[in-house]
């Protein structure tokens, strides 16, 4: 069985603030568990849109029934993001998937951030797909992965918003 997280908020920021804090999510008070996000790769393609790879490494605690397996309790893990930015459609769509432990869990995050210009404020559209191939605690493993991502959404919306705030109050100072 895969398990699915969706979710859909309206940020009162416009696009172009929320796409920059997007790239700029890390560090913040919300986000101590980020290690370091390290950008690989980015471009501007043929049809003005940034195109970036980033590898972020966090570090997290392991279920008690996953432990035995692994020996610790807490472990890093590594996720690739893929991201692209529209700014003719005001549209980011972003893509991370941890690229370790993918045996116990692997976890696919599906992103579009959609601005709109005549209100000014942005909506985000979420999909998050949780699935394991660990024979005899799949099931437990994306429960488990399912219910841990479902508590923890709200701080990565209040760190988003936290440095789309920031960005908002260094402008008004410029």
């Amino acid at each position: 069985m895969v398990l699915f997280f969706e979710t859909k908020q309206d940020f009162n920021f416009d696009f172009e603030t929320t796409s920059l804090a997007y790239l700029n999510r890390y560090p913040n008070p919300y986000a101590k568990h980020v290690l370091s996000a390290d950008t690989l790769d980015y471009q501007i393609d043929s049809h003005g849109q940034l195109c970036t790879t980033r590898l972020i490494v966090k570090t997290g605690r392991l279920p008690k029934f996953i432990r035995p397996f692994l020996g610790v309790s807490n472990v890093n893990s590594w996720i690739l993001e893929k991201l692209v930015i529209n700014p003719k459609t005001n549209t980011l769509h972003s893509y991370t998937s941890n690229i370790d432990h993918r045996r116990f869990i692997k976890v696919e995050e599906y992103l579009k951030y959609k601005g709109d210009p005549v209100s000014g404020s942005t909506t985000l559209e979420a999909k998050v797909k949780f699935s394991s191939n660990f024979f005899g605690l799949k099931s437990k493993i994306e429960e488990w992965s399912h219910s841990r991502f479902s508590t923890n959404i709200q701080n990565s919306r209040d760190g988003l918003h936290y440095v789309m705030t920031k960005l908002k109050q260094r402008n008004k100072a410029v």
